[in-house]
């Protein structure tokens, strides 16, 4: 940044000022490069004319001008022998100032309209008795005059006579607010006195529209209002329940995965875990190519949503997306679902039937539980994959389709190759884009979000005012390894939805099965006796019933919560414990 030091300066006056401005407004168009003036340790823009009449400027002190740009130099130079001819000029600096002379002058006239009234402030020049000499074009309007009845009109109407008189007398800068009675506003006026060799020239009147300053201050006491509201509802929604918002904390692995996730197809997949994230993000490529698709995960983990999210965000949203569960069709009734039949093709085929891949023409074939599928279709279904042609059962003309095939399972599909249950070039064909889901007991973060996406969709289906869960109920849930996935937990959060009368849930709302294994008093574990059904040991249906019914007696304590979990009424769990000799206050 260049600079020149300019000497024997005096207070920059409102005529000087105005003439200052001017220059520094020229030069920096003819120069293309801004002018500042520094005095001690304040710095002002060349062209604001109320911070160079505000600058505090001793007689005999020094001024700096200040110039950034490739031609400061020239601006600068030009700009310090300007102020120094202004200095020099002894009819601008000793002279007494007459205003109205001033006001008057074509030359300093001009200079002030073009350079004041650009200047969104009301600018005024008043005389050493305060009446009113020249206003600039902003002046009026906000003081609701005409600038003609301003003109020689004295600053009682403006400011309280003894205000006026404690402000001009004193010979100091003051600032005060006050309404305007004709308009009603609110205006911060500041007044600047003139002052030549001590002595009162007049003042510099700056007036400033003050509403946008007191809308916006009222705005932002209504919002801090409103905040200190919120923040209480939410500290008693804490303390009272708990809140989904308090497990959204994502780390910087995640707010990278969460600005890549899919699009709003993938929508209905909830989950900010990283892993969830990584699979989406990879979902949300394979939408864009037309390459087979294989999503891996156990059952329950959503893997039908991500085949719809694929199918929906890619270029074949417009097309059927048809579904089939190659493990829930008969053996011999596959072929025809997938490839159709011809009328009489076998007993029973009363008339031609289209197959899953005609219907899927131009759209996404899902092929669900892919590893259960037979050999001899598995054979078929690679050639429909290579050629895009097949025929119907008991038909002889050949079928073009256009299918895109996204498959799932829930089988370790390597090793169904290794142990020859599926064909290894078909695997090839299908594991193009692989997309593996984990289970929730792998991405237990996401149970808060999926409870209360589950608990805010059964409260609007069956009616309830369920607001949340506490967190005695909500820690059971995140203990519980979760075998059949979302799908389980979505069905207790139905089942807690529909029995729950409670605007929060508690932990006695957690049916038993969900509850972590408890020590009896024998010092059996418990869920070793209902887990040795996975070993093949089977007991007495009875002795099931007695156990289920002694648990929830010893840890609910009464015959109203514990039927209230077990979904029977009280007297049934009453007659059960007398009938198997239990005490519930054991």
């Amino acid at each position: 940044m260049e600079k020149a030091a300019v000497t024997g300066v005096k207070p920059l006056q409102a005529p000087i000022a105005a003439a200052v401005v001017r220059k520094a407004y020229e030069l920096e168009q003819q120069y293309r490069t801004p002018i500042f003036f520094q005095y001690n340790d304040r710095i002002v823009p060349g062209v604001d004319f109320v911070a160079l009449v505000n600058l505090p400027i001793q007689t005999g002190a020094e001024l700096w001008v200040l110039g950034e740009g490739e031609q400061s130099g020239l601006a600068i130079g030009k700009m310090a022998e300007y102020l120094e001819s202004c200095f020099q000029n002894e009819t601008l600096s000793d002279e007494p100032l007459d205003l109205k002379e001033v006001a008057a002058d074509n030359q300093l006239k001009k200079a002030f309209q073009a350079v004041l009234d650009s200047i969104p402030d009301g600018i005024g020049l008043l005389d050493e008795q305060g009446y009113v000499t020249w206003v600039n074009a902003n002046l009026p309007p906000l003081l609701n005059q005409q600038p003609k009845n301003l003109i020689g009109s004295s600053i009682d109407k403006l400011l309280p006579a003894e205000l006026r008189q404690s402000l001009l007398a004193a010979g100091a800068k003051g600032k005060t607010s006050v309404s305007h009675a004709a308009g009603g506003m609110a205006i911060m006026l500041d007044i600047s006195p003139i002052r030549i060799d001590d002595r009162n020239a007049g003042s510099v009147l700056v007036v400033k529209d003050d509403r946008k300053i007191y809308e916006l201050n009222e705005q932002l006491q209504s919002s801090l209002a409103r905040l200190e509201f919120l923040e209480q509802k939410r500290q008693q929604s804490l303390e009272a329940g708990w809140s989904a918002n308090r497990m959204k904390s994502e780390s910087l692995e995640q707010k990278m995965l969460r600005t890549i996730k899919a699009g709003e197809a993938f929508t209905k997949f909830i989950g900010m875990s990283p892993k969830v994230l990584a699979a989406l993000e990879l979902a949300g490529k394979a939408a864009k190519v037309q390459s087979t698709v294989l999503v891996y995960g156990k059952s329950g983990t959503g893997k039908e949503l991500i085949a719809e999210g694929i199918h929906y965000s890619g270029p074949r949203s417009q097309g059927p997306f048809i579904r089939i569960n190659c493990a829930a069709i008969p053996a011999n009734l596959v072929e025809s679902e997938l490839f159709g039949h011809e009328k009489g093709a076998f007993t029973g085929a009363i008339k031609r039937k289209l197959g899953k891949f005609e219907l899927a023409h131009k759209g996404t074939l899902f092929l669900d539980e892919i590893g259960e599928m037979e050999s001899g279709i598995q054979t078929k279904l690679l050639r429909v994959l290579q050629s895009n042609q097949f025929e119907r059962v008991g038909g002889e003309v050949t079928v073009q389709v256009n299918v895109r095939i996204i498959a799932a399972t829930n089988r370790d599909m390597e090793q169904l190759v290794k142990n020859g249950q599926f064909r290894e070039d078909l695997f090839y064909r299908l594991n193009v884009i692989p997309i593996y889901l984990p289970p929730l007991q792998e991405r237990k973060e996401d149970i808060p979000l999926l409870v209360d996406h589950f608990l805010k969709k059964y409260s609007l289906e069956f009616g309830k005012q369920i607001l949340g869960i506490k967190k005695s109920a909500m820690d059971a849930l995140l203990g519980y390894d979760w075998p059949g996935n979302v799908r389980e937990l979505q069905n207790i959060i139905e089942r807690i939805a529909v029995l729950s009368d409670s605007q929060y849930l508690e932990k006695e709302d957690i049916p038993l099965c969900c509850l972590n294994h408890k020590i009896d008093k024998t010092g059996s574990d418990i869920g070793l006796f209902f887990g040795a059904i996975e070993q093949s040991e089977i007991f007495p249906l009875a002795e099931y019933e007695k156990q289920i019914i002694r648990v929830a007696l010893e840890r609910y304590g009464s015959y109203t919560a514990a039927g209230k979990v077990l979904g029977i009424t009280h007297k049934t769990v009453a007659a059960k414990a007398q009938k198997y000799g239990i005490d519930k206050t054991q």
